[in-house]
């Protein structure tokens, strides 16, 4: 299965419709977001998605009340999601002490520092797709993730 990413979109509406567009055409059938959609008026593009999607608050989602009403499946990370034999731990935060990812899982997806990360470490993929608002970096990405190979593909998006 292909999994589509999209983090950090800080209500930048143009590039949230770009990403998730994107991810249709390279065949994502679920999306995740690690955080940082913002208002509500953006979730709404993010819950135009057809298909699965998984979505935890990220520090900047302030109007919870809000989002939870577009996204009702949005929670607090961290988020175990089990798919195609997969164990994915997703969280707004990079892990560390104070936000640890969930044990015993293949890939540790998470955003918040708009950076890029794509490596696995002792077995365990560690990945984030960066920033879909492209504000911080100057540059808009989203990633897909192959759920039987483990490989991700981070996708910079034409400005």
């Amino acid at each position: 299965m292909l999994i589509g990413i999209i983090s950090d979109s800080h209500d930048h509406l143009p590039r949230l419709e770009a990403g998730l567009e994107r991810l249709r055409k390279e065949g994502a059938e679920l999306l995740i977001h690690p955080g940082d959609i913002i208002a509500p008026f953006a979730a709404k593009i993010l819950a135009s998605w057809q298909g699965p999607l998984h979505v935890v608050y990220g520090n900047n989602d302030g109007e919870r009340r809000g989002l939870k009403s577009v996204l009702p499946q949005i929670v607090d990370g961290p988020l175990l999601i089990e798919c195609k034999g997969k164990r994915i731990s997703l969280d707004h935060y990079p892990p560390d002490d104070e936000h640890p990812p969930v044990d015993d899982v293949d890939v540790i997806l998470f955003g918040h520092t708009h950076e890029v990360v794509n490596e696995h470490r002792n077995g365990t993929l560690y990945l984030n797709p960066g920033e879909n608002c492209g504000w911080v970096r100057g540059e808009s990405t989203v990633a897909t993730l192959d759920t039987d190979s483990l490989k991700a593909e981070i996708i910079r998006l034409e400005a």
